[in-house]
């Protein structure tokens, strides 16, 4: 039996790296966490006009890893955001393809407290740098669960 993927949906601050942790200790789960990845293989501020490229390489060597280990039944937990609905329904067709099942964690906080969030995260050793404009870059990016999306998979609301 494939295990569970555990994907969490929210923007920059919201607490999805904070309930990954949680969860894994939680459920015994493999957690793949796109911002300690970056920062273990190209540093806390890596440079702005190669980022694209050097993440996708990180996101294409975990989503091997981690397919593999929901194949073998290791529960997962995928901690990347899914901004788009594109990503989520990629996903959403990777369980499928695994016969994996699927819970998404929807994670809202006001942007004040995420933009706080990660002002306060940015003193951290080891935290991925995310500076204000690129916050303000990265938020018409972000689109929120939809409606008709709610009954595709299921779906646990944070805070």
């Amino acid at each position: 039996m494939p295990g569970r993927i555990h994907a969490l949906h929210g923007f920059i601050g919201s607490g999805k790296t904070t309930l990954a942790r949680t969860l894994e200790t939680q459920l015994g789960a493999l957690r793949f966490t796109s911002d300690e990845w970056m920062t273990a293989l190209y540093g806390q501020d890596p440079p702005a006009d190669a980022f694209p490229a050097l993440f996708r390489r990180v996101m294409t060597v975990m989503e091997a890893q981690w397919t593999r280990a929901a194949a073998l039944g290791v529960p997962v937990i995928l901690d990347h955001g899914f901004w788009t609905r594109a990503a989520r329904d990629e996903l959403r067709a990777q369980a499928a393809a695994l016969g994996a099942p699927l819970t998404l964690h929807v994670l809202t906080v006001p942007d004040a407290e995420a933009r706080r969030r990660v002002q306060a995260r940015n003193l951290q050793p080891g935290a991925l740098l995310i500076a204000d404009d690129t916050f303000d870059l990265f938020r018409p990016r972000f689109e929120p669960l939809t409606p008709d999306e709610e009954g595709l998979q299921d779906v646990t609301r944070w805070p």
